[in-house]
């Protein structure tokens, strides 16, 4: 990480306050006077500023301190340098990385490496007009240094200290691990092991914050028309579950809800909406790959399979040419190096409408993870919402109540719903309130089985109701940060993910069975690694965990030792301007710089096809905000 000065806007307030203080307190001069005073002010103006000199560095050093964020290790959380598109396809907004482009210390311009094209994190459309986008540099936060002088570091804090094996630099990653602590990574969750007590699931405190770091799967207010109208289909459709199995498999339901495609919604209407039968919408994770999405466009057939979600993430997702491979060289390539482990700790969020209700009117919203599905039921007369857990592997029509809660969710009206199965704990919000289960909501798991080969793990969101008029609109999916185990001692965590491991299973996600029997073959995926720490050191993890050279990797230990500490980063006050005019571009003030030598001047020469800041720009409030 790059340090950034600190703002003199606190030094030009300190002269600003003692100058005034002293002009308050003088008495207007005579004309004797005149000469010697102007002597005075003008020493007294130096010694103001180099006052003033010392409190801004003091400040710095004891209390705030500005930094950039140079890499994305911390996305989504945080960018680094990076670049910003809208899909053509679906229309979404997405960011990737693009700090593989420069050199991480010198900043300029590698030669032979230039970020290409990207996969569109919402419809995986591979978006190949990238080269020529601007890139941006990292966020600009702001470290409080204070909270580490005189009291303990909090567990899952954004925090910035300096490199262990290389102090002058400074590292920003989420604190996961305390003091004398052993923090296990297994099937992607973090745990606390005590001989005593054993494992332990290290799950954010406030749910708010686990809500808010989730990355999105998919957002169905951005269809990708183009692939819809080439016969692919929705992801999202009316089933009816079929009667003559004990686990359901899901078929197409004409009778229950309909959707329209043009407004985005669901309604469940007419006499299916007092049958007194549970109607059903669900997921199926039907992902494209560019191949199919070249087949599509030009007019082939399209076969489409839904597959397991995985740890895919967009801003890793990204292609182009490398001399020193630094960056997957295909679309297809990117898709399979930015993902392929199961991610089972799910978010449904949807807005609910409903007009009309009949005696016994319920909603349901189911989350299915290996063995459990978990439920939450509301009553439309009574607002109660209960929790419910079911074992399919015991029984799948056996339901266990977990915890309930009142909730605004009664009679007619429209609420925003959220629904979370994160961390071996189910969470609601209404309206953005959190709903209180109180202890019945959390539950100790010790293992949720590989993917089910069921039709449940390929669509593992369901939305029901009965007895209700009922419409579902802003449909999206999300899901929690995927914490990937170091399969081999290197620094680089790209290359790890080229040995052959992670890329069979990504291959596998459209066969639950087959990726079950692969991952389960593998003694290193099994097995959960245990990180050690001593008195005074902190385990570091970053949130973007495919791409963070973060404590998993470090030869000299996982902790970084308490005097490291800088601070809590808790604010982002610049995230970069957003330029305007040509075409969103601006006008150029400076390029690029490559290693390419001019050889008149001997210096590096500017690259005039990629600028490097433009003008004129406006600030992204929207983005200044604390960091969780």
């Amino acid at each position: 990480m790059e340090r950034l000065p600190f703002p003199l806007s606190q030094m030009a307030i300190l002269l600003r306050n003692r100058r005034s203080t002293e002009t308050e307190a003088a008495a207007p001069p005579s004309r004797k006077e005149a000469s010697p005073k102007r002597q005075e002010s003008l020493r007294e103006t130096v010694e103001s500023i180099v006052f003033a000199f010392v409190l801004a560095f003091l400040f710095r050093t004891f209390e705030a301190e500005a930094f950039v964020i140079p890499t994305g290790s911390m996305a989504p959380t945080l960018y680094g340098r990076h670049k910003e598109g809208t899909c053509k396809e679906c229309g979404i907004d997405f960011v990737i990385g693009a700090s593989d482009e420069v050199h991480h210390e010198q900043g300029y311009l590698l030669a032979g490496t230039r970020v290409e094209g990207a996969i569109c994190p919402n419809c995986r459309y591979p978006f190949n007009e990238v080269k020529e986008s601007l890139a941006f540099n990292g966020d600009r936060i702001l470290v409080n240094k204070f909270p580490y002088e005189f009291g303990e570091p909090d567990r899952w804090d954004v925090f910035v200290f300096k490199f262990p094996e290389e102090p002058k630099t400074n590292y920003i990653k989420r604190l996961v691990g305390l003091p004398n602590e052993t923090i296990r990574i297994r099937n992607g969750d973090v745990y606390l092991w005590d001989a005593e007590r054993g494992e332990q699931i290290l799950r954010k405190q406030d749910p708010n914050k686990q809500r808010e770091i989730q990355i999105a799967v998919y957002d169905d207010d951005f269809p990708p028309q183009a692939l819809l109208e080439s016969g692919w289909p929705e992801r999202w459709a009316s089933v009816v579950p079929d009667a003559g199995d004990d686990v359901p498999l899901w078929l197409p339901d004409e009778t229950g809800w309909s959707h329209d495609a043009a407004s985005r919604t669901f309604q469940l209407t007419g006499p299916a909406a007092a049958d007194g039968r549970l109607h059903w919408i669900r997921y199926r994770h039907l992902v494209p790959s560019p191949g199919e999405w070249k087949s599509a466009l030009a007019g082939a057939p399209p076969v489409a399979r839904s597959q397991l979600i995985d740890d895919f993430c967009g801003y890793n997702a990204y292609y182009g040419s490398s001399r020193e491979r630094r960056m997957s060289q295909s679309a297809d390539q990117a898709v399979a190096e930015s993902g392929g482990l199961w991610v089972g700790d799910l978010t449904a969020n949807l807005e609910l409408r409903v007009s009309k209700i009949e005696p016994n009117a319920t909603v349901q919203i189911e989350l299915c993870e290996g063995i459990y599905w978990y439920r939450c039921r509301i009553d439309l007369q009574t607002g109660k919402a209960t929790l419910w857990e079911v074992n399919v592997e015991m029984d799948a029509e056996q339901e266990r109540e977990l915890a309930t809660a009142a909730t605004s969710v009664k009679g007619t009206g429209t609420w925003e719903l959220s629904f979370a199965n994160v961390d071996d704990r189910l969470c609601l919000w209404v309206d953005d309130d959190l709903i209180d289960f109180g202890e019945g909501a959390s539950f100790p798991r010790f293992d949720v089985g590989t993917p089910r080969a069921l039709e449940s793990d390929l669509s593992p969101v369901g939305i029901a109701a009965q007895n209700c008029e009922a419409e579902i609109a802003h449909l999206r999916i999300d899901r929690d940060i995927y914490y990937r185990m170091a399969f081999e001692e290197n620094e680089h965590v790209r290359n790890n993910r080229l040995d052959g491991k992670v890329f069979e299973l990504q291959r596998l996600l459209h066969d639950p069975a087959a990726w079950s029997a692969a991952y389960a073959a593998d003694g290193e995926f099994m097995n959960q690694q245990d990180y050690v720490l001593g008195p005074d050191r902190f385990l570091a993890l970053g949130d973007n965990s495919p791409r963070s050279r973060d404590s998993r990797f470090w030869t000299s230990g996982a902790g970084v030792p308490r005097e490291y500490l800088v601070g809590k980063a808790f604010w982002i006050y610049w995230p970069h301007g957003v330029p305007f005019l040509k075409d969103g571009k601006g006008y150029t003030l400076t390029y690029h710089k490559t290693p390419v030598l001019d050889q008149q001047n001997g210096r590096l020469q500017p690259d005039r096809t990629y600028p490097k800041f433009t003008v004129p720009f406006y600030p992204q409030v929207w983005r200044m905000t604390r960091i969780r």
